[in-house]
């Protein structure tokens, strides 16, 4: 069985256009999943979407509207997406409800963070002094090292305790706040700040701050081996009815 990962879309309102980085979609086929793109539509069709779903990857793009994230303000000469929040925020609490498998990549991660009551730092440079960059300018992903912690799910993707990613945003993970979801942060930058988080318990459900649909290294060849987990653990999901 050939697992169905819904991935979420941007909406560029110029252009009145849902869209996809053809990165998400190769990784998800290279794994072996079907990966079938969500628009940003209402939220009211969460359930709808999800029931075509055996698995959910929570994409990149813009910062959370401040109205959804609490640990942040709105940002001069910046553009939100309100739309986008207000779907994908829904989207994640159902699907966290329904404990199918959720991967969620940079702002991805932000979602699961924010829909599950913790705060956002606002802006990383503020409070690491520089010492990573975590992206070059609003335009530039870098590369930059994370270290993995033990008997984590991505350390057991990447076989390796030091992998080198490519990182491209300026907000990060605040303080949790208690809730119906624990995080275990499961992997850092060299300043200390979380990279990855993993729910607690036996659900799937990771999130990192990096990009492993653009990797660091041109010689890691297929799939993303985490992407490939995520894949994996949906497919099992699937079968397990």
């Amino acid at each position: 069985m050939i697992p169905r990962i819904g991935i979420t879309s941007r909406f560029r309102r110029k252009i009145m256009s849902h869209s996809l980085h053809q990165g998400y979609a190769d990784h998800v086929a290279c794994a072996g999943g079907l990966p079938l793109m969500i628009p940003c539509i209402d939220p009211e069709l969460s359930d709808a979407y999800l029931s075509t779903c055996d698995g959910l990857l929570l994409t990149g793009g813009e910062d959370i509207d401040p109205l959804y994230c609490t640990g942040t303000a709105r940002q001069p000469d910046y553009t939100y997406h309100p739309r986008r929040d207000a779907f994908e925020m829904r989207l994640t609490r159902r699907a966290l409800d329904r404990g199918i498998p959720v991967l969620g990549i940079c702002r991805g991660t932000q979602v699961l963070y924010a829909a599950t009551g913790n705060s956002l730092i606002p802006h990383i440079p503020d409070v690491n002094g520089g010492l990573v960059a975590h992206r070059a300018s609003v335009t530039e992903p870098v590369p930059h090292s994370v270290t993995l912690a033990g008997e984590s799910r991505v350390l057991a993707a990447y076989g390796q305790s030091t992998v080198k990613v490519t990182s491209y945003h300026h907000q990060g993970l605040g303080e949790q706040t208690p809730g119906d979801v624990r995080w275990r942060v499961t992997a850092t930058a060299d300043d200390l700040l979380p990279e990855a988080v993993e729910a607690e318990g036996d659900r799937w459900t990771v999130g990192v701050l990096w990009h492993p649909e653009l990797p660091a290294e041109e010689s890691r060849p297929g799939t993303d081996p985490l992407i490939a987990s995520f894949v994996a653990a949906s497919a099992a999901a699937a079968a397990a009815g």
